[in-house]
């Protein structure tokens, strides 16, 4: 593999492999190797994937047997897709069972105030398994049954298997989809590849700036299936901190735009942008390996929906689940700011615009 910065390919899928990597540039200081996804047309970075590798950037330096099991990160500025990331790593704490990295992010472009800034930090806990310990007992726990996502969702579900839904598109919110932003995108999301599960009848009807008709609308939900693209040569022993990766990298896949959709403001040109995002990972190390025995890439789903919101923010939560063994392997809480711009928020509000009556999603 080369050590040179290569932009993102466009025309094809690549793997988590290859789009994590990262080369080491001194102590605790590692720069990526490819170029971040776009999802617009500013050629601004994926914030799940600073996200990741900050992550994926901090497991390098901590002994063999951690792995992850809490992250929160906090998105400063913009980042760009032509310029390496460069991860400063700081060495929190390092004990028998848990350690703690913090990192700085920097970036030498104009989006990142040519470096003098993090345009993100973050901080994240490992883990080292207890089995074997005295103290350690086999007990785990879910507040949700193995059947919930068959069993809640089997109307849009029902017949169909992951690969069959739609590739996730770009910016999930339809005001993007049906305007020429998409003919200047990059189509292919790296790394990870991710379908979108079609839940009209599932959430039913949605009253602009309201949500859904006479229901909470933390009662509006989507489902994101997604597995990793390998390397064709495969990708040799697991690092299970890099598949903890792609599941941080998928969990802010358009979390934001759930939140427009649920308001009903699906339409409306808003303003979005990631503030801060936390995942927790539950049980074993081992539930975040994405290859199956098989050696092929293991399905998980996000269940996502939002709880609050005001103040021109809003909250994303969501369960990562693993679709063979029905259990949760994490859980997320993102914050976002969202603006309506007030001239569409008033129209909505008033009921003067054509779309302010009730449309299914």
């Amino acid at each position: 593999m080369s050590t040179q910065f290569e932009p993102l390919p466009g025309d094809r899928p690549i793997s988590f492999n290859r789009l994590m990597a990262l080369k080491q540039n001194g102590d605790d200081t590692f720069e990526s190797l490819t170029g971040a996804w776009p999802p617009g047309p500013m050629k601004r970075a994926f914030g799940g994937h600073v996200y990741a590798q900050a992550m994926y950037a901090a497991s390098k330096t901590v002994a063999k047997g951690f792995v992850v099991h809490q992250m929160t990160g906090y998105f400063i500025l913009p980042g760009a897709i032509d310029v390496p990331f460069e991860y400063r790593v700081r060495r929190v704490r390092d004990g028998g069972i848990y350690c703690l990295r913090a990192v700085d992010v920097f970036q030498q472009s104009h989006a990142a105030a040519d470096g003098r800034t993090p345009c993100f930090t973050a901080t994240m806990s490992f883990k080292r398994s207890e089995r074997g310990n005295r103290k350690w007992q086999p007990w785990e726990y879910q507040n949700v049954p193995k059947e919930h996502i068959k069993t809640e969702y089997g109307r849009v579900l029902d017949g169909l298997n992951p690969q069959d839904h739609i590739l996730a598109p770009a910016s999930d919110a339809l005001w993007w989809i049906d305007s020429d932003y998409m003919k200047r995108v990059t189509p292919i999301f790296p790394g990870v590849e991710t379908r979108k599960v079609d839940m009209t009848k599932y959430n039913g009807q949605v009253e602009l700036g309201r949500g859904i008709e006479g229901e909470a609308i933390s009662k509006y939900r989507q489902l994101l299936f997604y597995r990793l693209y390998q390397d064709e040569e495969g990708d040799g022993d697991v690092d299970l901190n890099l598949h903890a990766a792609a599941h941080l990298y998928t969990s802010d896949r358009n979390s934001l735009f759930l939140i427009q959709r649920a308001l009903g403001y699906e339409k409306v040109v808003c303003s979005l942008a990631s503030l801060s995002h936390t995942v927790i990972f539950h049980g074993f190390a081992e539930d975040l390996c994405m290859i199956g025995e098989n050696g092929k890439s293991k399905w998980f789903v996000q269940e996502s929906w939002t709880s609050h919101g005001g103040e021109n923010r809003g909250t994303h939560h969501s369960l990562l689940w693993d679709c063979e063994k029905g259990k949760v392997i994490a859980t997320t809480i993102q914050d976002g700011m969202i603006r309506v711009p007030k001239e569409s928020a008033d129209k909505i509000a008033m009921g003067k615009e054509d779309s302010g009556k009730a449309s299914k999603l």
